[in-house]
């Protein structure tokens, strides 16, 4: 006897091309956020892209972060002449597209801020007239009546609500994720079942051993300053790379512990601080005992599930949990460690569209850096090297035209490069240009970007800043302090009391 799941599975099962041949020329396609990552129904697409018989075109495919997509998108139609690809966040692959063909259309968009203007744009009350004609998503094998998002929970149920009709993609190799939040939707809110084939190579995520990755000097240098300002009991929010790659490794070399984790991605780093024994999530103001996280690229497919199926210690959230500015102020001790592309003197931070070129995206480094700083003893951390691959300044004095700013100079608090780590937050605009070209900045840089502050009225031209700037440090002052304006008290008569964490 048939199960009514397997029943239901076997009614809406498809194939690839059966899918592709129900598309029409000027359908929009959402594809969903990092982890989501569709694989065969895009190449089953692809084939039929053109102006002939049988054939589509001004077809609009709307993604975040899918690498394999992106991969079969560029394969088929390289030059966008059928088919036009939306990515708010360039990686490797995109950064080549772009610059070979100009042929991505890039978005400025934080998570997750920036999706919910995505999320009002798109969303019809009723779902005929939604402006998305498909949604597209990876998921495991459905269970009990639902499937599971996995490693792409975070845009999927925006997707799921604001399209026409959704189709899944199943994947032997994907994690059943607990959640969280908006991680399960019925089998019957799916419309179609695809199964993929992952004997084909270019279905597969490409896999690296995250745990072999040997960081620079520069960025060991960068993660024992980070280290500095970390202690027992912070929640811990870090990306992908060589830097968060020696941050995991100091803070595990010094044996922190009673660590949480409330995070936009989970990944090797998380799995390296678990098994060290330092994270517990014990401390966390919210979500205690659970490591929240919001998507996953699973770069060792193999260990990712060996995590996370069916494993309640992560808890999968939908993108306006994780990334909420209000949620991060929550955790006392938060600390949010991210990276930029370039710094002007004024402390403007820019991380993704630089000097007319997408390099990357905001993600939620807005909301991180600000959130994070809003908590209770917490640190928005901007941390990178002195210098580019290049041997270029990351410090400059101007930004060029056609470069998008980030997180505004008010907002930015920490940064950290080989060279030393610095806070700005509240300091004046003379003493920020003075702590980013002194502590910051390559010394070979320092004598250039003096001289182009002193033009550009940013440092002052008769009085000499004395080296005492009168700041709070951060172990005596600040570890037990909470802004106040994340606060609920709002009267300067109550200020002793934010550091008591009454």
């Amino acid at each position: 006897m048939i199960a009514p799941t397997q029943q239901k599975l076997r009614d809406k099962l498809i194939t690839a091309k059966q899918w592709a041949e129900m598309v029409k020329s000027g359908d929009w396609i959402n594809t969903g956020g990092p982890g989501a990552n569709p694989t065969a129904c895009v190449d089953a697409l692809g084939a039929r892209l053109g102006n002939g018989p049988g054939e589509v075109n001004n077809i609009e495919i709307w993604s975040q972060v899918n690498i394999c997509t992106s991969r079969i998108v560029s394969k088929w139609d390289p030059e966008a002449k059928y088919c036009l690809y939306h990515e708010p966040f360039f990686l490797t692959d995109s950064r080549h597209w772009w610059d070979e063909y100009k042929s991505i259309d890039w978005a400025q968009w934080g998570w997750s801020a920036g999706m919910n203007y995505f999320y009002a744009r798109w969303a019809r009350r009723e779902r005929s007239k939604a402006a998305m004609d498909w949604a597209i998503t990876a998921v495991p094998k459905p269970e009990h009546g639902f499937i599971n998002f996995s490693y792409g929970v975070n845009n999927a149920m925006i997707a799921a609500k604001t399209c026409k009709k959704i189709v899944a993609e199943i994947r032997d190799d994907y994690a059943w994720c607990e959640p969280g939040r908006n991680i399960l939707l019925p089998i019957d809110d799916v419309d179609y079942f695809v199964e993929v084939d992952l004997s084909n190579s270019s279905y597969l995520w490409p896999q690296i051993d995250e745990r072999t990755y040997k960081p620079a000097e520069e960025e060991k240098i960068i993660a024992k300053h980070i280290l500095s300002i970390m202690g027992d009991g912070d929640c811990l929010q870090v990306g992908i790379g060589g830097l968060p790659t020696a941050v995991v490794r100091e803070i595990r070399k010094a044996g922190l512990k009673h660590l949480g984790i409330h995070s936009e991605m989970i990944g090797e780093w998380a799995f390296t601080l678990i098994e060290a024994g330092c994270v517990d999530n014990s401390r966390k103001n919210i979500d205690p005992g659970r490591c929240v996280w919001n998507y996953a690229m699973p770069f060792d497919i193999e260990r990712y599930k060996e995590f996370m199926h069916h494993n309640s210690f992560f808890a999968g959230y939908d993108i306006f949990y994780p990334n909420n500015i209000l949620t991060l102020s929550k955790n006392d001790h938060a600390i949010g460690i991210n990276s930029f592309i370039a710094m002007d003197l004024l402390g403007q931070d820019c991380c993704a569209f630089y000097d007319g070129r997408p390099i990357s995206g905001t993600g939620g480094q807005f909301q991180f850096t600000v959130g994070c700083a809003m908590a209770k003893g917490g640190r928005g951390v901007l941390a990178v090297t002195s210098r580019d691959k290049k041997g270029k300044s990351r410090f400059v004095p101007t930004f060029p035209s056609g470069t998008v700013i980030d997180v505004p100079s008010q907002f930015v608090s920490w940064v950290v490069t080989e060279n030393g780590i610095v806070n700005l937050s509240g300091k004046t605009q003379y003493e920020k240009a003075h702590d980013i070209i002194h502590i910051l900045a390559h010394p070979d840089d320092r004598a250039w970007l003096e001289e182009e502050a002193y033009k550009l009225n940013l440092t002052p031209k008769q009085f000499r800043l004395c080296s005492d700037r009168r700041y709070p440090d951060y172990w005596k002052d600040l570890r037990d302090y909470k802004h106040l304006y994340s606060s609920e008290m709002w009267g300067f008569d109550h200020i002793g009391d934010l550091w008591s964490g009454k």
